[in-house]
């Protein structure tokens, strides 16, 4: 592997002991940005080892993903990036993304799982909600019972035939992969720039 892919592999205990001290500031470690520049790829595992490689609270098995920043002074732990989503999941991932491409930031923010996404922006002024794929839209699947997935998407290719996405957590172990979507999402989000 080469770029962040080879850090990706990384225990979440070696990560806690490396960054996850109680004497670090709450936020990521200075120079250690992923290759596609997410800043909060350091989050580490509220719960150390024991959380696993989905990061779930040992005593609530179904509560997943609690991945953050210990604040030095206080000591609390801190889950949630500056638009309200948690750390290394989906949401948090995709609004960083949008916020790049320099989309209004109350048109993303605290839109919950991303099973609400679609229904959060569909009466939004200049969000358009489709079915079709384009570079800079945000492919999302809804989850009948569960927390749904949103994408960033990247790029088509075979005329359009082939999109390729980039997320965080689509396997649930918190991780950046770029890939091509093999299930369609229930729709694309076309944030205005």
């Amino acid at each position: 592997m080469t770029g962040w892919g080879a850090w990706a592999v990384v225990p979440a205990f070696l990560v806690h002991a490396l960054w996850g001290t109680s004497g670090q500031a709450a936020g990521p470690p200075p120079g250690r940005l992923p290759a596609d520049g997410y800043p909060y790829a350091s989050a580490t595992c509220e719960f150390g080892a024991a959380g696993g490689p989905a990061c779930a609270d040992p005593g609530r098995p179904g509560n997943l993903y609690n991945w953050g920043y210990r604040d030095s002074r206080a000591g609390d732990f801190r889950p949630s990036d500056p638009w309200g989503y948690e750390y290394r999941n989906c949401t948090s991932y995709v609004a960083w993304r949008l916020s790049r491409a320099r989309v209004p930031s109350g048109l993303f923010t605290g839109l919950g799982d991303a099973s609400r996404w679609i229904a959060s922006v569909a009466r939004e002024p200049g969000v358009m909600v489709d079915e079709v794929p384009a570079p800079g839209a945000v492919a999302v699947w809804v989850a009948s019972a569960g927390v749904g997935h949103v994408a960033w998407v990247d790029s088509l290719r075979a005329g359009g035939t082939q999109i390729v996405v980039s997320d965080y957590n689509d396997a649930g172990t918190g991780v950046f992969a770029a890939h091509l979507v093999t299930s369609p999402p229930t729709g694309y989000i076309h944030f205005p720039r």
